[in-house]
């Protein structure tokens, strides 16, 4: 039993991160859709999606780690990570997902 829960795992962060790699394609995609646009390449930071979608989520998830985990976390680490491009920042986890979860040969 322990064997197929271990496997249903493996195949659902498989799947979580072949949709984010997806996710990432889109973001790239709506990313030069908006550079045909306006004439000239803009790219969209992750944290500036997140801030749009809901702004008071981002501002908790600051106090959280901040206050209960350490100050060091939130500044140099993960605000460097919002900074990313949008499709990097889902493709790049996706990809990690599905690398260490992927199918094993025996």
């Amino acid at each position: 039993m322990a064997r197929r829960t271990g496997n249903l795992l493996f195949r659902i962060f498989t799947w979580l991160g072949a949709l984010l790699v997806a996710a990432g394609g889109f973001a790239l995609a709506y990313e030069i859709y908006l550079a045909v646009g306006a004439g000239a390449w803009r790219i969209i930071p992750a944290g500036q999606i997140w801030f749009e979608l809901h702004n008071p989520s981002l501002n908790l998830a600051q106090a959280i780690v901040q206050r209960y985990l350490h100050p060091f976390l939130w500044d140099p680490l993960i605000a460097g990570f919002l900074q990313w491009p949008l499709w990097a920042s889902l493709g790049g986890f996706g990809i990690a997902l599905m690398i260490v979860f992927g199918r094993r040969r025996r």
